[in-house]
């Protein structure tokens, strides 16, 4: 049921995506203002979609036109669909974890004993105070050391209680974590929902929302389980000295409870709102620190600091939301906590004033009072900490729903995926698996066709009447009915102008882009390798990063230091381990090499993993003629299929196919001739 309630909410969410792209398309699809992350188009969209989930208009303010943002805000605050929600994200752990439920059962004793405790001291106060109040220096020394006697019980009980719930919250945090992060990576998710922009700040909703939740939720839970017993323990005795001081707490706690929900509903709203424009302005930081050489370069300081106050101003106008609305819930939850001082004495006075009561009793009474009341009032004394906690289950929810629908789909559709001929290599730890189904890609509409990908050891590429287009919904087409066939040890260039599309087939080919239609078939994931345009360097040590992407070093076992040393000096980076302090020195490589260095480090990859096919994307754009030639020929020597992308015309000499792309739709391939590069080379001159 679950499952089937995520689908159709998805399925909400893609009609909102197409319905927002096919206005952009109206638009013109391009802003010609550029953006400091990319152009303005492209986050104006990623906005509009997230406005969808969030029920924020296209436009930047208030609700969607229609129903959407109403409709949004309502499921939000609808308690019903919050602990579904809750249910969901929490029950995972404690079914499947026998240890957990051990854990959970040893807090509980602690609180039970804590419980006990409150009992005893409420009867301990009760007998002190009488004593007091009689003058009785016998009874009152006794009373005195049975306080503290009990304390020296009840303070290992409350410091075991604390830590071992403490204990189990973070157990649960790091279960619930890596189960999150599995789907997250499975199927590439973590690629689809940064392109589609579909899901914001993923990485808080894992480090931050997740840890909040598992804490937070476990609080509550002992929270109610202590209530719950204070009620009743408590209600025996408040009942037992005057049952209408009892009745008179009910009524007063549950037209207050009702009362706070009313007034305080809208704050689970803008809650949820905070959590994201935090998270967006957290993210601006992060991206100007990521940046700062490029910034520094165009002196766009004014600029960037534009855009981080503007995503400050954004955010602490929401905040002054939230505290207009706790200003306005405080007005009643104050009031109703300064009644509380009085409200019993004002009961229970006539009793004591007429002999009937001790002064104890009184004690007594207000102790048992305020427990039950506090046991009675948690949504009112909680309800600013209910409404944040809801919305971070809220985002929580929308992202785990997301993860879950599209993996479970991707999983029942595995006959989705064709074979070529009689073998088809698709190893599920290689995430492919889920990867290629339908409905992994948000993007793309429900009446688009989805290019076919095949595997066999045997092909290295076979592309049959591929049509590519864009996943954003544009009906652009990159190539129209494209035929290419490269046998192992073939060597093709992709070239055409900026913007034609040659990038956008190497990600067909890798799977990445899959709108269209068609069939591609090529080796398995583990024996072709791919260099992106943009250099990528893991964090960890200089070793680490030659052996990317795998993650241990099973595969290069009788890999020696001196081969990887080997290595580097192939690619001109042999005194890069002297000058750092050997192959497991860690540092930030990003920001330590130079940009023709890190694509000599992706080279070095390439020449450790030893693929059957490399597939390079401007990959030797910032090495000087000299140095891409040594390493194209490396690659040639070792008979490696070679599939590029590239500008310069010497490339030519390293490829024997040439592909041109119009991108318009059009292409043609040419076996490249020494007179083909000679007239190439004299055309670029």
């Amino acid at each position: 049921g679950g499952n089937r309630e995520g689908r159709v909410r998805v399925e909400e969410i893609r009609k909102g995506e197409r319905r927002v792209r096919r206005v952009w398309k109206v638009r013109g699809g391009v802003s010609e203002e550029e953006n400091d992350w990319g152009r303005i188009g492209k986050d104006e969209v990623g906005r509009s979609l997230r406005g969808i989930r969030m029920g924020v208009s296209v436009e930047g303010g208030g609700s969607m036109k229609g129903e959407v943002g109403d409709d949004v805000e309502d499921r939000r605050q609808s308690f019903t669909r919050i602990m579904d929600l809750f249910w969901k994200l929490a029950l995972p752990y404690w079914r499947s974890e026998p240890q957990a439920r051990w854990d959970l059962g040893g807090v509980i004793v602690l609180t039970l004993l804590q419980s006990a405790m409150a009992v005893l001291f409420s009867y301990v106060g009760r007998d002190f105070w009488n004593a007091l109040s009689a003058k009785d220096a016998e009874a009152f020394s006794h009373e005195t050391v049975v306080f503290f006697l009990a304390t020296v019980i009840g303070t290992p009980i409350s410091v075991w209680y604390s830590f071992a719930r403490e204990r189990l919250a973070l157990n649960w945090r790091k279960w619930l974590t890596e189960r999150t992060i599995d789907e997250y990576f499975a199927a590439r998710n973590y690629f689809t929902i940064e392109s589609g922009g579909t899901i914001d700040n993923p990485d808080q909703r894992i480090a931050e929302d997740l840890k909040s939740f598992t804490s937070t939720s476990l609080q509550f839970i002992l929270t109610l389980i202590v209530s719950g017993i204070d009620l009743v323990a408590f209600s025996v005795i408040l009942f037992s000295i005057y049952p209408q001081l009892f009745l008179v707490l009910v009524v007063y706690s549950g037209v207050g409870t009702l009362s706070t929900v009313l007034i305080g509903r809208r704050l689970i709203g803008v809650n949820f709102l905070q959590l994201q424009k935090e998270a967006d302005f957290r993210y601006s930081l992060v991206r100007l620190r990521e940046n700062a050489e490029s910034v520094a370069f165009y002196a766009g300081e004014s600029r960037e600091k534009k855009v981080i106050e503007s995503r400050l101003e954004l955010a602490i106008l929401n905040f002054q939301e939230i505290i207009r609305w706790q200003r306005n819930l405080e007005f009643f939850t104050t009031g109703y906590r300064y009644v509380i001082q009085v409200l019993p004495a004002l009961v229970v006075a006539p009793l004591y004033f007429n002999g009937k009561i001790e002064l104890g009793v009184v004690s007594q009474s207000f102790s048992a009072f305020n427990h039950i009341l506090n046991d009675l009032s948690i949504i009112i004394n909680r309800f600013e900490q209910i409404s944040a906690f809801s919305a971070g289950i809220d985002r929580l929810g929308e992202f785990v729903e997301y993860l879950e629908t599209y993996s479970k789909e991707d999983i029942s559709d595995s006959s989705s995926v064709s074979s070529d001929d009689t073998y088809t290599d698709l190893p599920v730890n290689e995430q492919q698996a889920s990867f290629w189904k339908e409905g992994h890609t948000v993007a793309m509409d429900e009446e688009d066709e989805r290019i076919e990908m095949c595997f066999n050891p045997n092909v290295a590429l076979r592309i049959e009447k591929l049509t590519l287009m864009p996943p954003d919904g544009y009906d652009r087409r990159f190539v129209e009915n494209l035929e290419l066939s490269l046998t192992l040890g073939d060597r093709i260039l992709i070239a055409g102008a900026s913007g034609t599309g040659k990038s956008s087939l190497l990600r067909a080919i890798a799977g990445l882009w899959t709108r269209g239609s068609g069939r591609i078939t090529r080796l398995p994931n583990r024996r072709v390798f791919f260099l992106p345009q943009r250099p990528y360097c893991t964090l960890g040590s200089l070793r680490e990063q030659l052996l990317y992407p795998r993650s241990d070093q099973s595969r290069h076992k009788t890999m020696e230091d001196t081969e990887l040393l080997k290595v580097l000096e192939l690619v001109d980076l042999g005194k890069l381990p002297e000058r750092m302090g050997g192959l497991d020195a860690v540092r930030d490589w990003s920001d330590i090499l130079s940009l023709g260095e890190q694509q000599r480090i992706a080279f070095g990859r390439l020449l450790v993993n030893k693929p059957q096919m490399a597939v390079l994307d401007e990959a030797s754009s910032a090495l000087d003629l000299d140095s891409e030639r040594r390493l194209y020929m490396e690659l040639i020597n070792s008979g490696v299929t070679i599939c590029s992308v590239g500008h310069r015309p010497s490339l030519l000499n390293y490829h024997d196919l040439l592909l041109r792309l119009d991108g318009r739709g059009g292409w043609t391939v040419e076996r490249v001739e020494q007179s083909v590069r000679e007239s190439i080379v004299a055309q670029s001159i």
